[in-house]
């Protein structure tokens, strides 16, 4: 039996990454949540690496994890990840570390996007990602 989880964090960043000295911690790089296009012209942008860190608990069983990017204003999906199995422990107490690195994020203009972690074909938490 598959139960969904409960998203303890979601975190934007450019990178992360364990702690040689301890591999339970987990250091975040860049906190995402806007991105200012530096480029001439500014749009279409092409920004190298998005890391999506996601801390998830009380679920069970195992079952397939995607994140998406979806512009806010007409709801046009820009790009997603492949979907990937995500096994829990059978302590639905246990805090299991889901990270995605997203490459290549092609975004097609300034606006408002929105950064969605799905579970099993169903949007579990979002996250906003305001572009300049």
């Amino acid at each position: 039996m598959s139960v969904a989880p409960v998203v303890r964090y979601m975190i934007l960043c450019e990178d992360w990454g364990t702690d040689p000295k301890n591999p339970r911690r987990v250091n975040i790089i860049g906190l995402l949540s806007n991105i200012r296009s530096v480029d001439e012209p500014a749009y279409p942008l092409l920004f190298p690496e998005i890391c999506t860190f996601l801390a998830l608990t009380e679920a069970r069983g195992q079952g397939t994890a995607q994140i998406t990017c979806v512009l806010e204003e007409n709801g046009q999906r820009i790009f997603a990840t492949p979907r990937r199995e995500v096994t829990f422990s059978p302590d639905p107490l246990e805090v299991v570390a889901v990270p995605f690195r997203i490459r290549n994020c092609l975004f097609p203009k300034a606006g408002l996007y929105s950064i969605q972690f799905w579970y099993d074909e169903t949007m579990v938490e979002q996250r906003p990602l305001r572009l300049r």
